[in-house]
């Protein structure tokens, strides 16, 4: 449709497009003809109002709008309204440039403990959080230039160095850095050194085995933890010339970190025991949590420390066996026990258990569901389906949304059809979003859910003229107030300007020309995040526009006279 300009009451309008730095503050000013107007302003089509983030200033015929600390999000298109006239501006705030981390504080050395060195930090109170960091710690020792990288981490604001880590005994001094994507922030050394060095470690139940050769024969005596130890029992005491010998049978935990100390006439030497507990190798998500199909094999695998280890495998606490169809195996430290066809029943927590440690997996079986199933897209006050299978017809299962059950409601259904479990939504909201989960028992299926705005008016693609010198309008209506709309024309994105006019009011979105031409027509499409709609624009001269109304006219007066003379002949 088409119109004449209006007269506008605002005399200094907004500029098209303001951008700022992220933490900066966003100024509008606009400047009206009266004082005494009403006006208003707006942000995405929704009204503002004064917060400690938001000021809204007027002196006398200058209104100012300031958005203080503005954020990424913050970005938008800002409209001013007085009267019938208004101004836009597009808002568009950019990140601000990172530097390198900063060097952590508080670093503190623990030394009372046997042959190692805890080491603890803080991150810098004012460090960047959104960068991905990770703090690198490096030992150097006594009497050495070198520095070499012993610990790493993301999270982790506390290391324990022991003397197993070291190449050889001597006195170690440490220190700790920051580095990220920018750059790497300066060392911080950790106050003193200590002394580490290799220590004698010996699974638990084996043998330990130490021994010295001296530079001449001589009688010597060995201690445990200041205890005299005599030869008998689970202690062997050997001397062959030179060199002494001691062992300690089926060591166990409670020797963990016992001195050992040889002395003789002028010698005296000390060593730690280190007794291990035997110990599983870490378990990635990947092989802790497995979702197997049915039908498939389930191999659940996993290393101990020691080859000679002895494991027992559960199954929700029941300590499970070799059967048909299960196999319990052991390869040097590989234990793995592999079931050939998994079904429902397969489903739970497995257990790997030793003398000193427990290793856990969890176990999930399922039907498969197509992938693009799982992630449903989906247009406002449109129907949302949700559909999966489960093993048994009289499987019971219970849906959540972030979380939280679902009951059925006026809106909500939930069906169940033989092994079917269905959720529909009948007219999907933006509050509809979100992940939704089938649990059954042990099993559960997570299915994302996207509401996308729709357009609401015009329903179909529209046909429509202007005239040159006229005001054209191109308007639609979304679903929600806060939707988001790109305008092209002819395939290329439309950007305000002196003559056009890019406009949000509420749900309604609409592209103006001041004044138009016949370059203007074309196809205009309004496009959001799941729908379009098509306006057909052509544009006339206006020598046809006045010839087309001199014609109306003319057919209006042509018709009115021949009512005239047919009334005067019937009288």
């Amino acid at each position: 449709y088409s119109g004449k300009v209006r007269h506008s009451t605002i005399i200094r309008k907004l500029p098209r497009k303001l951008e700022v730095l992220e933490g900066e503050n966003a100024v509008f000013c606009v400047e009206v003809e009266s004082d005494e107007m009403e006006i208003h302003w707006f942000k995405d089509g929704l009204k503002l109002h004064e917060t400690h983030q938001t000021i809204l200033k007027s002196f006398g015929k200058t209104h100012i709008l300031v958005f203080v600390n503005v954020t990424y999000q913050d970005s938008g298109v800002v409209t001013f309204v007085a009267g019938s006239s208004k101004t836009s501006s597009r808002l568009k705030v950019k990140a601000t440039r990172h530097s390198p981390p900063i060097c952590p504080v508080g670093v503190k050395m623990d030394e009372d403990r046997p042959n190692s060195a805890l080491l603890t930090w803080v991150p810098a109170p004012n460090s960047q959080t959104s960068t991905r960091s990770i703090f690198v710690v490096e030992r150097q020792e006594v009497g050495s230039q070198e520095w070499q990288k012993c610990f790493t981490s993301e999270t982790a604001t506390t290391a324990e160095v022991a003397g197993d880590s070291v190449p050889c005994e001597g006195d170690y001094r440490f220190r700790v850095c920051c580095i990220n994507k920018y750059g790497r922030s300066g060392h911080v050394e950790f106050p003193k050194a200590v002394h580490l060095g290799k220590e004698d470690n010996f699974v638990e139940g084996e043998d330990a085995h130490f021994s010295i050769e001296l530079s001449a024969t001589m009688v010597g005596t060995w201690f445990l933890n200041s205890a005299q130890l005599q030869h008998g029992g689970r202690y062997s005491v050997q001397q062959s010339q030179t060199k002494h010998s001691l062992v300690i049978r089926e060591t166990c935990a409670a020797e963990d970190t016992a001195e050992i100390t040889f002395i003789a006439n002028g010698v005296r030497d000390s060593a730690v025991l280190r007794v291990k507990l035997i110990k599983f190798s870490p378990l990635s998500d990947l092989d802790s949590k497995k979702r197997v199909d049915i039908g498939d094999a389930i191999v659940l695998y996993c290393e101990v420390s020691h080859p000679f280890a002895k494991v027992s495998w559960f199954k929700d606490g029941k300590e499970m066996e070799v059967t048909d169809g299960l196999n319990i195996q052991a390869d040097g430290n590989m234990r793995r026990i592999v079931i050939q066809s998994a079904d429902a029943s397969h489903s739970g927590v497995y257990a790997c258990e030793t003398s000193g440690d427990v290793i856990k997996f969890n176990v999930d079986v399922f039907t498969p569901v197509p992938e693009e199933e799982l992630h449903k897209s989906s247009m406002e006050l449109d129907p949302v389906v949700l559909l999966c299978h489960v093993s048994a017809e009289d499987a019971e299962v219970v849906w959540y949304k972030d979380g939280c059950e679902v009951k059925p409601s006026d809106k909500i259904t939930l069906q169940a059809e033989g092994t079917m479990r269905r959720l529909i939504i009948r007219s999907a909201e933006t509050s509809d979003a979100g992940s939704y989960t089938c649990q059954a028992g042990n099993n559960n299926i997570e299915f994302t859910v996207n509401i996308k705005v729709m357009i609401v008016e015009p329903k179909d693609d529209i046909v429509m003229e202007g005239y040159v010198s006229e005001e054209i309008h191109l308007q639609c209506e979304l679903s929600r107030s806060s939707g988001k709309v790109c305008w092209f024309k002819d395939g290329q994105e439309v950007e305000e300007s002196n003559n056009v006019q890019l406009i949000s009011e509420g749900p309604y979105r609409r592209l103006s020309i001041l004044s138009g031409s016949v370059e203007d027509g074309g196809e205009y499409v309004c496009e959001t995040d799941g729908d379009s709609v098509f306006f057909q624009l052509s544009v006339k001269g206006r020598t046809f526009f006045f010839l087309f109304t001199a014609l109306r006219i003319f057919k209006a007066f042509f018709k009115r006279l021949l009512t005239v003379f047919f009334l005067l002949q019937n009288h």
